[in-house]
């Protein structure tokens, strides 16, 4: 068996350039423990489609480097490591030591001119549900009775009150949040050190959520209406923060025109735009009665919603607005009914339609599950990442998965906690699923619009393991999320989303100040560019506490995460030798050599920031 620790990934550490264009020569790199005799070693590529090896071209200390030259272009670029040591090879890839050689799934993948919005990498994300945030003019506020929709009265509440819940509200409780407000409100958001916002629909619809379009080609006047948005997005770049905006081209309201006309004339165009069958039924997203779902099997939809010129989702891409991407709702059920199965199909035109007015634009996907079929380049640039981050983290913490959980899992159990081996097993997994580089573009949450709050969970919440698991999430490769109030403990409940969209809490003496703090210190973090493509170790140090590292050729970032008792652990070893600690932002570790031991308190996990110079 062998014995020791090397390191290799597809990273800034490990990789120059990260991002290389199609026949441009590469240098790759693997790490090996000081005490590993190494008698021989090279690169395992493809080249011109047959397996070729390459020499190591140097070394500098315990780091051996390969040149690997341009003749895979334009093909993508896996490759794996062999060496020799104590008489016997051994080959390195993502899934470690072995002494067979690796699997193509398993190689470490570059892809060259590998496109994606770069801007992601670095970012600090902040999501919002307009409606629940804050009303910043009140001349476009929604009254009670104002309207009637699918046999339902319309109210408006005080900022103060409790959502009631779906059967009594029926989604149509407003309090009246809108885009002004949130403009308003841009200097509080930059003070967290947030640099994209992620809003939730803001497209004309009757309901709170908006993901029922009534017409997708104007912002909703409850929200402002277009002029509201070119304001905010055109504010929002002034300071240098993003604007993604969510939609829903899976379904629309009843009260759609295109639906009303589908109706009204089955051989009308806009007929083809819905299943409806013969008797006047039609197929609804998930069986909601107001939700229509839409038939892609009409190429004057696709026209209509993304391929023209004067499409919806290409307007709001173009001036005024400028917005910087598109989250899409419910994004793998999109196109599918009985034998239609055109999802793929769709979100390929998609990206090639919209990619073709800027490559800067971010396309994210909402998904639950595993989904590296859909971030491979041509569909998706990103997931929602729950599975591997929401729903691993909020494991930690110890709830349940929530998909092992009955009905919508809104109120999951506590049995089924994950240990530091669990979690770090879990993040590796989710992490190496799909191309390297798309790791870092990764919208990174636990929280969101769709699940009850984390800190809501009384069960099982702890004040001082809840921000270890912020900065968890903070600290993984691509762009963290943070649905709004979640940095200042605002209220909710566990059990249904109405819990999770409670307004905005802007009253500070009731803030969490302590959350509110780790928040600001991550999002202020995370401006550091040697961050964004920095490699990434998962090292459980005991049962109850991992340690968290990403490392770049100059500096490193240490999480300590820990749920346990008081007690030390021990950081020793690759990738942790040499590091020198600069400050620690969060626990009580004195600047200097990186210590054999570091002493946690009860619950309390420990952020350092370290030189990798010895000097």
């Amino acid at each position: 068996m062998f014995e020791g620790k090397v390191y290799s990934q597809v990273s800034s550490e490990f990789v120059s350039p990260l991002f290389p264009a199609a026949g441009q020569e590469v240098e790759v790199s693997i790490l090996f423990d000081s005490d590993i005799a190494v008698d021989e070693s090279f690169c395992v590529t493809n080249k011109n489609g047959v397996q070729w090896r390459f020499s190591p071209d140097r070394r500098e200390g315990g780091r051996i480097i390969y040149k690997v030259d341009g003749a895979y272009r334009p093909e993508v670029l896996r490759y794996y490591f062999v060496f020799r040591t104590g008489g016997r090879f051994y080959y390195y890839s993502k899934t470690g030591v072995t002494v067979y050689p690796p699997q193509n799934k398993n190689c470490f993948i570059i892809t060259p001119a590998f496109e994606a919005p770069h801007w992601v990498a670095h970012a600090f994300c902040y999501q919002i549900f307009p409606d629940r945030f804050r009303n910043g003019d009140v001349s476009n506020d929604v009254h009670t009775g104002d309207y009637v929709y699918c046999g339902d009265e319309v109210t408006s509440h005080e900022w103060d009150e409790v959502p009631a819940p779906y059967s009594q509200a029926r989604c149509l409780d407003f309090y009246n949040g809108d885009l002004a407000g949130i403009e308003q409100k841009l200097d509080y958001l930059e003070s967290l050190g947030v640099s994209c916002i992620y809003l939730n629909p803001i497209v004309s619809s009757r309901t709170i959520h908006r993901f029922d379009a009534v017409d997708y080609f104007h912002v909703d006047g409850k929200l402002g209406g277009d002029e509201a948005l070119a304001s905010l997005i055109s504010k929002c770049h002034e300071r240098g923060i993003r604007v993604v905006v969510d939609i829903s081209i899976n379904h629309t309201s009843p009260e759609n025109e295109w639906f009303r006309k589908a109706m009204a004339d089955p051989d009308c165009p806009e007929a083809g735009f819905y299943y409806i069958g013969k008797d006047g039924s039609y197929a609804k997203w998930a069986g909601v009665d107001t939700m229509p779902q839409l038939n892609f099997n009409s190429s004057l939809l696709r026209d209509r919603l993304y391929r023209s010129a004067d499409s919806a989702m290409q307007k709001y891409l173009k001036p005024p607005f400028c917005q910087d991407g598109w989250r899409l709702d419910v994004a793998p059920e999109l196109g599918r009914h009985g034998s239609d199965q055109l999802c793929k199909e769709v979100w390929r035109e998609v990206h090639s339609h919209l990619k073709g007015l800027s490559r800067d634009i971010y396309l994210v996907g909402e998904d639950w599950n595993d989904a590296s079929d859909y971030i491979a380049g041509d569909m998706w640039d990103a997931t929602m990442n729950y599975y591997g981050s929401g729903r691993p983290l909020r494991s930690w913490m110890g709830e349940r998965d929530r998909f092992l959980t009955g009905g919508w899992g809104h109120s999951p159990q506590c049995d089924n906690a994950y240990s530091a081996f669990d979690l770090a097993g879990a993040l590796q997994s989710s992490m190496d699923a799909a191309d390297d580089l798309s790791r870092f573009f990764r919208m990174n949450l636990f929280d969101s619009h769709d699940t009850p709050r984390l800190h809501n969970h009384e069960e099982i919440y702890d004040q001082k393991v809840y921000e270890g698991v912020v900065m968890a999430l903070c600290l993984l490769p691509g762009m963290p999320s943070i649905y709004y109030g979640d940095e200042i403990g605002i209220g909710g409940s566990m059990g249904s989303v109405e819990a999770s969209r409670y307004p905005m809490q802007w009253n500070e003496t009731k803030w969490n100040r302590d959350t509110l703090a780790v928040h600001a210190m991550m999002g202020h973090l995370r401006r550091d560019d040697a961050l964004a493509y920095a490699s990434t170790y998962f090292l459980p140090l005991d049962d109850q506490a991992l340690a968290v590292v990403r490392k770049s050729a100059e500096k490193a970032w240490v999480l300590v995460l820990n749920k346990g008792e008081a007690r030390e652990v021990t950081l020793s070893g690759l990738p942790l030798e040499g590091l020198r600690i600069m400050s620690c932002p969060y626990g009580d570790v004195a600047p200097g050599p990186l210590c054999a031991t570091i002493s946690l308190k009860k619950s309390e996990s420990v952020l350092l920031v370290c030189s990798t110079s010895v000097a």
